[in-house]
């Protein structure tokens, strides 16, 4: 189910000043012929450049693929090279700077008029590690393919400053509008009030009711999957394995954690902070190891279930006789085990859909109230915490 709001935006803050120009991010160029969004405000597309470019001196464009025919070498590298990529070799990288030189491409970072596009959107996703944004970062790039010729997607690995230098570089590639799983860049608020933004899956204070936002409902699905191990599993004592709290989404979660375990006066214990499955194995094992069985966990990502998992595993505990086991995400490669994660997941082909729907009218109609629209989870029942019989993985199922 899909609801929406239209949210109150608020006081602008003067803009930031101005970052480091290095740049470190992910780039991948998805050329479909296909329609650009709508039409601009002269009833055209405004003199739209075919392809990814780069603005050069007097506001000229010059297309990486120009680039890339005057240094020899595909135009993935030279957005590599242009990107500060490492793995590329040296000579290359000095053929493509020679190449950009020779053609006076240099970044503008001007605000620039919103009647020419481009047919260029970026995304930015927040770790490429997590199997979750792959998959809705996936489904974003099959959706805007079908609207935008280019997509240029980049990893912030979290941090708020790397984000930053992405704005920046986007703003240089002159993007038509911006998918972004935020992290909290300062430069944030000023990017999107020039250049039409969706934001996706989280929010930051600095943009809420600033831009339209696709939200899965986090605290609903925490609700149902921690009061699921406690009335229908019948566990004395739950545990929360957590990322990073300063994410509103996982911060969501641990909210309707507490508030759940807070009205059934369930014994709960709670790790927080962990950002790699390791981290969780680790954290899990210690906490564990002091626990009786039975008892519930529910891990926010795959990584912490994962992390689960092994601590299961060296401690000697079986899932669900010791261990009730809820999660949120996709659990990719978990099938050859014969384990089915009892997991809520956000609908990713949802999702996209809803946000590339949200971004389309705001390229086309930049005067619309910010907009929030939030999508429930789809939560399915498995192996893991028993809804389901056992029938394989027994070194870890029992």
């Amino acid at each position: 189910m899909v609801r929406s709001a239209t949210l109150k935006a608020p006081t602008p803050n003067p803009a930031p000043a101005a970052t480091s120009s290095r740049v470190r991010f992910v780039t991948s160029v998805m050329a479909a012929p296909v329609a650009s969004f709508g039409t601009s405000a002269g009833g055209d597309r405004g003199g739209a450049v075919d392809g990814p470019h780069v603005t050069a001196a007097g506001g000229r464009t010059v297309r990486l693929a120009d680039i890339a025919t005057r240094a020899g070498v595909s135009v993935k590298t030279v957005s590599r090279v242009i990107n500060a990529e490492p793995h590329v070799a040296a000579a290359t990288r000095q053929a493509v700077e020679a190449a950009i030189e020779e053609l006076g491409a240099g970044g503008d970072s001007r605000p620039r008029g919103r009647k020419r596009r481009t047919g260029v959107v970026g995304l930015i996703f927040p770790d490429v590690r997590n199997d979750y944004f792959a998959a809705v970062s996936r489904a974003l790039q099959e959706r805007l393919a079908t609207v935008s010729p280019t997509l240029v997607s980049s990893d912030s690995d979290d941090d708020l400053h790397i984000e930053d230098e992405i704005l920046q570089a986007y703003r240089r590639l002159e993007v038509d509008g911006l998918v972004i799983f935020p992290t909290g860049a300062p430069g944030l608020p000023e990017f999107a009030r020039q250049i039409p933004t969706v934001v996706v899956d989280r929010t930051v204070p600095s943009v809420r009711g600033l831009v339209d936002h696709v939200l899965p409902d986090s605290r609903r699905a925490a609700e149902s999957l921690t009061l699921h191990m406690i009335e229908q599993h019948h566990v004395q004592r739950v545990c929360l394995v957590a990322g990073n709290l300063g994410v509103s989404t996982l911060r969501n979660r641990h909210t309707a954690f507490h508030r759940v375990v807070g009205r059934t006066g369930t014994e709960n214990h709670v790790l927080a902070g962990l950002t790699t499955a390791e981290e969780a194995e680790t954290a899990a094992y210690a906490l564990f190891r002091t626990l009786e069985p039975p008892f519930g966990v529910l891990s926010t990502n795959s990584l912490m279930f994962w992390g689960v998992l092994s601590a299961a595993v060296r401690l000697g505990l079986k899932i669900p006789s010791d261990i009730v086991l809820t999660t949120f995400d996709q659990i990719p490669g978990v099938g050859t085990t014969g384990i089915v994660p009892t997991n809520a997941v956000a609908p990713a082909t949802t999702l996209a859909a809803r946000v590339v729907q949200l971004l389309t009218e705001r390229i086309n109609n930049p005067g619309l109230p910010p907009r929030l629209l939030e999508i429930d989870y789809d939560i399915a029942y498995g192996t893991t915490c028993g809804c389901i019989p056992l029938d394989a993985a027994r070194n870890v199922l029992g």
